[in-house]
């Protein structure tokens, strides 16, 4: 953290209606003075705080395969493959968040009330009026906004998957690849750290509840329950006895697909009631199960929007952290080469190649905001089909 050697120092109007500083003549009018390194330093701000006495993470590993030939050039294999990673890194933490039994005293929150620090803290800070609202007083450290720890590296993953793979190997101008993966990723820690810290906090924490990561634990937003994908090549040799071994030309056919469920991703309300107690994110509560049948998704309605509902102020919802999936991917690439052996140590290879050949592009998740119109739709895609051809010489 840059705090105390960068800072973001701000005017603003004390009474809402004399300006904080006339823009012709700069803030120079009201000079804004630093904090100082002293242990009041960060006063009506919010700051970050490092747990000493948290490890480094680690990552545990453990995998078994069987093998069987079926033949002279054909194999499958079934594995499963296992991993756990301990102490990863989670959304940064605000400490200075009201407890979900405090959000029950509702309005009394907002009442305003005398400020016990005034005169303590600086008076372009936020808190550093007369009075303040009462929820202020009821914070952990009364006298900071967010007081967040910073790079807690606390959370966990859990990966299972069985993997299932038959491989015919070049022979006679053929190969083959097919596998597939069933495979389930838990954690608690959906985004990894706030990237913005150069100048200080950020209040931005997609969490429900600081005091309780186990509302965070659901799939990951990287979990691929499955995962079908396959190659194949196929060689067409056109040479015909040692007098074509100098001018030899050949064709090969390569084919690539891939067939993979959807990601899920988050459900948040547009308004976040309970941002005045330090709550980075509200959730809307969840009726039933969002998930509608193949037949009725569309990029109008992705999913069963009436499903959730607004969670009122001063509670948090009963959605978990992400209780939607995304379109799955599907896709095959083709491309048709043709070889030309000039001479021994000279090729000329033409191409001609197909990306997403059956013109189905990826579709993006579906907005997941409760409480906007978009609500539900999906308003971007991939690439279309993508048709191009290359030339390449081989010296």
């Amino acid at each position: 953290p840059q705090f105390p050697f960068l800072q973001t120092s701000t005017q603003r109007s004390l009474d809402g209606v004399t300006p904080a500083f006339i823009l012709a003549d700069g803030p120079a009018v009201r000079p804004i003075s630093p904090s100082l390194l002293d242990p009041n330093a960060g006063l009506g701000q919010g700051v970050f705080a490092v747990d000493r006495a948290l490890g480094s993470g680690y990552a545990q590993q453990w995998n078994l395969a069987i093998q069987r030939e079926l033949g002279p050039d054909l194999v499958v294999e079934v594995a499963y493959a296992g991993s756990k990673i301990t102490r990863v890194g989670i959304p940064d933490r605000n400490l200075n968040q009201l407890t979900p039994a405090q959000l029950a005293l509702g309005n009394q929150l907002l009442q305003p009330v005398a400020n016990p620090f005034f005169g303590e803290i600086p008076r372009h800070s936020s808190i550093g009026d007369p009075t303040i609202p009462r929820a202020q007083l009821l914070r952990p450290f009364p006298r900071f906004t967010t007081v967040s720890l910073y790079r807690h590296n606390v959370g966990n993953t859990s990966y299972h998957a069985l993997l299932a793979k038959l491989e015919k190997r070049l022979s006679r101008g053929i190969s083959l690849l097919v596998s597939y993966t069933r495979s389930k990723l838990i954690d608690d820690a959906g985004s990894v750290f706030d990237a913005s810290i150069q100048a200080g906090p950020v209040a931005n924490y997609p969490v429900a509840d600081s005091f309780n990561r186990r509302l965070e634990r659901d799939v990951s937003t990287g979990d691929l329950p499955h995962v079908l994908a396959t190659s194949g090549t196929i060689d067409f040799d056109l040479g015909q006895g040692t007098r074509w071994r100098a001018v030899r030309k050949g064709w090969r056919l390569a084919v690539t697909g891939i067939a993979q469920s959807g990601l899920p991703f988050p459900v948040t309300q547009l308004t976040n009631f309970n941002a005045f107690a330090g709550f980075g994110v509200q959730r809307p509560n969840r009726l039933r199960n969002p998930s509608l049948p193949a037949r009725e998704r569309s990029t109008a309605r992705w999913f069963d929007t009436a499903a959730f509902a607004i969670a009122p102020p001063f509670t948090l919802g009963t959605s978990s952290r992400n209780p939607v999936r995304g379109p799955g991917y599907r896709n095959l690439d083709l491309a048709l080469i043709k070889l030309t052996r000039i001479r021994e140590s000279l090729t000329l290879e033409v191409r001609g190649e197909i990306f997403n050949l059956t013109n189905t592009p990826l579709l993006g998740n579906p907005n997941g905001v409760a409480g906007t119109p978009a609500f539900g739709t999906i308003t971007t895609a991939g690439d279309p089909r993508v048709v191009q051809v290359g030339l390449k010489l081989n010296f």
